[in-house]
């Protein structure tokens, strides 16, 4: 509330010293027109040649020009503190995400966040299932945290991520990476850290279920033959 406050009155002071280098500069004789725009090129510290020479020289237009200085500055602050709260809000919607997740027990855990994994966190959240997902790059977990979703950033292969999301305790990982690959590095890393944690894996590539299985995956789909079965059967059943 304070720095909202203090924010508030840097750019009331800046509109107000704004107007008034605007005012001194009508006083010089010039029209409001280019007063405005001149003044708010000057206080961007954009100069361009819009004062008459004939007043160029006038003191109102040298008292406007050192307003137009303050404003700037008054500018660069609210903006810096705008972009430390934003910073500030960000960690503290992560510090919040790992408290709550420190809490659940039997989740599922989501890795990593993509189309895939955003359909089915809507479907995980619309059955009210607990889930958390982890996001390679630190703004895909803010736009998560933003929908009130739980998240974890960072590399889906590193053991600290996978406890940060609460592997030891979770019921489920999906892994829906689209490199076969990777989906076999995420099961092989879930079950060093816990052996019990059962492994749904997406496989692209229906050559591969074998070595996803090996890597320690305990349900398999492949979502081209899974929607090609599907789409079969809604055609057979439409035309019974």
């Amino acid at each position: 509330m304070k720095t909202q406050k203090a924010s508030y009155i840097i750019l009331v002071a800046a509109a107000l010293l704004y107007s008034i280098a605007v005012a001194l500069t009508i006083a010089a004789g010039v029209d409001f027109k280019t007063s405005a725009v001149w003044n708010l090129l000057s206080a961007l510290y954009i100069y361009y040649s819009l004062i008459p020479s004939s007043v160029a020289g006038s003191p109102f237009v040298f008292v406007a020009a050192l307003l137009d200085a303050f404003v700037f500055a008054l500018l660069a602050v609210f903006l810096a503190g705008w972009f430390i709260n934003l910073i500030r809000s960000v960690n503290l919607n992560e510090r919040l995400s790992l408290s709550k997740i420190k809490k659940l027990r039997n989740h599922v855990i989501i890795v990593p966040y993509n189309n895939f994994a955003r359909a089915l966190a809507d479907e995980l959240r619309e059955s009210k299932i607990k889930f958390v997902i982890i996001a390679e790059r630190s703004e895909q977990a803010a736009k998560l945290y933003s929908k009130g979703m739980l998240a974890v950033a960072g590399s889906i292969k590193k053991k600290e991520v996978l406890e940060l999301a609460g592997v030891r305790k979770a019921s489920y990982v999906v892994a829906c990476d689209d490199r076969d690959v990777e989906n076999a590095m995420i099961a092989i890393t879930s079950k060093d850290v816990n052996p019990e944690i059962k492994i749904i894996s997406r496989v692209k590539d229906a050559d591969n279920m074998k070595k996803i299985g090996d890597a320690g995956a305990t349900f398999i789909v492949v979502p081209d033959i899974t929607a090609g079965v599907s789409l079969g059967e809604e055609i057979v059943r439409r035309a019974a």
